[in-house]
């Protein structure tokens, strides 16, 4: 017997205003079958995935869509964020994780006000792959959850963030 699926899909303008409906209905979607702890890591990290593209991709732009497919298992779900807007700079992919989160957070003044947005994504993830070709940004994150990703996590790596272009 096959494994059973859920899946959900949004179309939205690509606006702020339109993160957290958007976040607000995966959550609610996830709560069947999801950890809450993986919950909280998804809905982080597509609320960031969202800004970022809403911020950067269309910065500018009068309009543009985004649309995002989740797809849940019974124990991962994969994300796929499409976008048309422009691309994510090579040198921002290639930027090392940890490095964001290397400041003093007792010295306020220094704190980073910019920069962290991919290394959040890569931390609420398990695998994370980026592509633009012919106009079209994907996204795709995936996270585990269930009893086979807990010994897995304790020994999880930083996933690669691939600019296949």
């Amino acid at each position: 017997m096959k494994a059973m699926t859920r899946k959900i899909q949004f179309n939205v303008p690509a606006r702020l205003e339109e993160v957290r409906a958007v976040a607000e209905t995966l959550r609610a979607f996830m709560s069947e079958g999801v950890p809450a702890e993986a919950r909280d890591a998804i809905e982080l990290g597509i609320v960031e995935a969202l800004t970022n593209v809403v911020r950067h991709g269309y910065a500018g732009m009068q309009s543009g869509a985004i649309e995002l497919q989740f797809e849940q298992s019974a124990d991962a779900a994969i994300l796929e964020l499409i976008d048309t807007g422009i691309p994510i700079p090579a040198e921002n992919l290639q930027r090392d994780s940890a490095a964001a989160f290397d400041f003093d957070p007792d010295d306020v003044a220094a704190l980073p006000e910019h920069g962290m947005g991919l290394s959040l994504i890569r931390l609420s993830f398990d695998a994370v792959q980026y592509q633009s070709a012919e106009g079209i940004n994907r996204l795709t994150m995936a996270k585990r959850f269930g009893t086979s990703s807990t010994a897995a996590g304790s020994q999880r790596q930083e996933p690669p963030l691939d600019n296949k272009s």
